[in-house]
């Protein structure tokens, strides 16, 4: 930190992001990255681990890659931020949303009772927004992404050196671009993948606050893959309920995982990965998984936790259906010219009952079915806007003996333009909100829901008042 702190009297500029986490002590900052630049030119980078007050939820490894043990040795903010205050106070500050990250610093500053960080700020988040007037988003990621370079990492020096690069290239604009059409829905979908992935992370963080995903059994050699961001059912298990009854429900265990092809059936040859509980070969996940999930394990194959889940409908059944914990799905990838010719027996097609979503008028009436008790909460007043929540499985297990169409009350709570929805007190999801939110409760309200199920996935219709942005 001295080499920053001497080099940043020779700097007028310097580009900063940070990392936090929400802990019981508030926001809190768990890495900060800076350059220093003199006349635009890289005279110094510095990265620096922070040890925060209180707990590192799982969100911090999935939204950061940084994980808790990391930070058990790292110093304290009251040892970092007046240093760094003090170092960068007269230089003029650029960041990509730069007041989030002036706030995050300075409310450590106000827990440690220093002085707050007050400089002049540049911030390409602004500029971004008056050069690409019509994008659907102006995040980092996608700002990159309109300039022809694609974000990866999400760490604070990494991301400062996106900043830098992309404040160069912003300034290097003469006159505002518009996004053609074509873009703009491809910038769309992104955002809409990218939504469902916070979402996601923040449904299974809670879910992890109070479960125990230690595996049960060894693990085998082999690269370690170790991600719980989207599970996905294994086929075939049925014909191994020995070994995963013998773990029972909600065991964690390791499996070895390899790509190969579908066997039998419609799609034989199709590729797929097996996987291979204690060296007995398990199952294999479909082809509509294997087009979202394709590229993600390695040749010669990997090892990755998998969890038997307790849902109501398999203890009832008896049963027990193992989901491999895989990466989050990207987009989809045409593999049809990956399969592999194979000789078919002839079988019966059996053909399944089409399951239709029933057609409703989203206003409720006292005559519906609901198969829940009404919470003692004012009900929001429908007005035509329906939201979707997209359920993992732990969101899953909380509707799975309920039937396509099932409608539902909801609780739903305000917390920082993010609406939670809990069922009989579990959260099952979260809805983005911005901008008038007038309508909601401090303390909460309900709302009518509806459960929809098709081939692939299980969604939540919520009915919420409009306008709703």
């Amino acid at each position: 930190m001295s080499v920053f702190t001497e080099t940043a009297r020779h700097a007028d500029s310097v580009i900063i992001d940070t990392e936090t986490i929400n802990s019981v002590f508030g926001r809190e900052i768990i890495e900060i990255g800076a350059i220093l630049l003199k006349e635009g030119d890289i005279i110094c980078e510095f990265d620096q681990l922070i040890r925060p007050l209180g707990d590192v939820p799982l969100s911090a490894l999935h939204f950061s890659g940084i994980v808790p043990d990391e930070l058990d040795s790292q110093p304290l903010a009251r040892q970092v931020i007046p240093v760094i205050i003090k170092a960068i106070q007269e230089l003029s500050i650029i960041g990509h949303n730069i007041s989030y990250d002036i706030t995050s610093i300075n409310k450590e500053a106000d827990r440690i009772g220093c002085a707050h960080l007050d400089a002049e700020c540049i911030d390409t988040l602004e500029i971004a927004r008056s050069r690409f007037p019509n994008a659907p988003s102006v995040s980092l990621q996608e700002v990159m992404h309109l300039l022809g370079q694609a974000v990866e990492d999400h760490r604070a020096l990494s991301d400062a050196k996106w900043t830098l690069e992309c404040w160069r290239r912003l300034t290097a604009m003469q006159t505002p671009l518009f996004v053609p059409e074509t873009a703009r829905r491809d910038a769309q979908y992104r955002v809409m993948v990218e939504k469902r992935r916070r979402e996601r992370i923040f449904v299974r963080s809670e879910y992890f606050k109070n479960h125990d995903i230690t595996a049960q059994n060894r693990q085998p050699p082999g690269t370690v893959l170790s991600t719980v961001e989207c599970g996905v059912e294994v086929s075939g298990d049925e014909n191994h309920q020995t070994i995963l009854g013998g773990y029972g429900y909600d065991a964690w265990l390791w499996v070895f995982v390899i790509q190969d092809f579908i066997r039998t059936g419609k799609y034989a040859g199709y590729p797929t990965y097996w996987v291979y509980l204690d060296g007995e070969e398990i199952g294999y996940i479909s082809e509509y998984q294997m087009e979202r999930h394709c590229g993600q394990i390695p040749p010669e194959g990997a090892v990755l936790l998998s969890h038997i889940p307790n849902r109501v409908a398999d203890i009832n059944k008896g049963k027990w259906q193992l989901r491999l914990q895989l990466p989050f799905e990207h987009e989809p990838v045409d593999l049809s010219s990956n399969v592999k010719k194979v000789r078919k027996t002839r079988k019966p097609a059996e053909k399944s009952p089409v399951q239709k979503t029933p057609i409703r008028n989203p206003k409720t009436n006292n005559h519906e079915h609901f198969i829940n008790v009404k919470p003692h909460k004012k009900v929001l007043s429908p007005g035509g806007k329906v939201r979707v929540i997209y359920l993992d499985e732990e969101a899953q297990t909380c509707l799975d003996t309920y039937e396509s169409g099932s409608r539902m009350w909801v609780f739903v709570r305000v917390s920082e333009e993010i609406l939670t929805v809990r069922f009989k007190g579990d959260l099952i999801g979260t809805i983005d909100i911005k901008g008038d939110a007038k309508e909601f409760s401090p303390d909460g309200n309900v709302a009518a829901a509806t459960i929809v199920r098709n081939e692939n996935e299980t969604i939540v219709e919520v009915e919420l008042p409009a306008p709703l942005t």
